[in-house]
């Protein structure tokens, strides 16, 4: 396949995801979008193993890094203002404080992760047993998200329960105002 061939590919799978994206928020099925996303990521990888020309050389890997570099460094400082500026205004609007914790524990995720692939492209890359490091790792990660999805879940939260808005814990918010079905 060619460079040219390959990047049709990319902006058809593109497209087509862009079409399952938007009936799958039509539709309220994200589970449609999920299994889209799976799929587009798959065609392009499946694209990528046939390509038979050069995307990239060295000069182009070290200006993507230090891009990278940059809009990380930048995301992060906007991200701590925003977040600061949200935290203080949560007097006037409480839907603000959940939004600035989600962001600076979202920046926190991505300075995280940053500094986890820069060491392993430092120290791992050219190890022999790289592929159960990066398993394990993997495995580590992922206990770590589920992890914090059962920690941080609503147990504190309000439930719909027979046409009505029933308290689950002692959230610290009043019950929602859209009906409950």
């Amino acid at each position: 396949m060619t460079l040219k061939q390959f990047t049709q590919v990319k902006m058809t799978v593109a497209f087509l995801l862009a079409i399952a994206a938007s009936n799958a928020i039509i539709t309220n099925n994200y589970l449609l979008l999920a299994i889209a996303i799976a799929a587009a990521a798959l065609a392009i990888l499946v694209s990528r193993s046939r390509l038979t020309e050069v995307m990239a050389d060295e000069r182009d890997y070290a200006l993507g890094g230090t891009a990278a570099r940059w809009s990380i460094q930048i995301h992060a400082w906007l991200s701590v203002l925003l977040m600061l500026v949200l935290y203080s205004q949560r007097n006037v609007n409480p839907a603000f404080e959940p939004i600035a914790t989600t962001l600076a524990y979202s920046t926190c995720l991505l300075m995280l992760l940053y500094a986890f692939i820069f060491r392993y492209h430092q120290r791992v890359k050219f190890m022999a047993k790289k592929k159960i490091l990066l398993l394990t790792g993997s495995i580590i990660l992922l206990a770590a998200f589920v992890f914090g999805i059962r920690l941080l879940s609503g147990e504190d939260n309000w439930i719909c329960q027979d046409g009505r808005w029933v308290e689950h814990g002692h959230p610290d918010f009043p019950a929602p105002q859209t009906e409950c079905k």
